[in-house]
């Protein structure tokens, strides 16, 4: 007979790392890409007199302009590249949690089940609002969603039970 606590137990901690690993890695990278767009040369343009230099004072003038544009988009490239990457670092330490909760599942653990209680309810709210905006294919994947998060309301609610007894040889 299946143990519907381990079932969602797994459940969390491959949650955990299909959300935790990529987030990590594109928090790395965000961050990388962040300093790089930051670092910009931090030249001050000179502006040429064009009654001096005429046409070449024009065009070095324009440049310089157009060089001052671009350096301030790289600015908003660098703030927009660590916006995502405060976002990837706290979608990774949410993976995390994920993980650690189906870690505590598995080992019985009261807190485990208490937070894994919140994040599953809060799970079955938001798809239930999105089944009722939604519509086509994507109602359906929110539907298989929001079996998922009944199940494993039903599972941590109802059918939790003490630590499994491991027939297998303990390492």
């Amino acid at each position: 007979m299946a143990d519907h606590r381990l079932i969602v137990a797994r459940s969390f901690r491959i949650a955990g790392v299909v959300i935790g690993l990529p987030s990590s890695l594109a928090a790395l990278g965000l961050t990388v890409g962040a300093f790089l767009a930051g670092s910009g040369s931090g030249h001050k343009p000179q502006y040429l007199d064009i009654s001096t230099y005429g046409i070449a004072g024009l065009i070095s003038n324009a440049a310089n302009g157009v060089g001052g544009v671009l350096s301030f988009l790289n600015g908003v490239a660098a703030w927009v590249f660590g916006l995502m990457a405060v976002l990837a670092v706290a979608t990774a330490l949410f993976g995390g949690l994920l993980y650690l909760v189906g870690r505590g599942l598995r080992a019985s653990r009261p807190w485990a089940r208490g937070l894994g209680i919140a994040m599953m309810a809060l799970l079955t709210f938001h798809s239930l609002v999105g089944f009722a905006l939604l519509r086509g294919g994507p109602r359906l994947l929110d539907g298989l969603i929001l079996a998922g998060a009944i199940y494993a309301l039903w599972v941590l609610g109802w059918r939790f039970r003490a630590p499994i007894s491991d027939t297998r040889v303990q390492e």
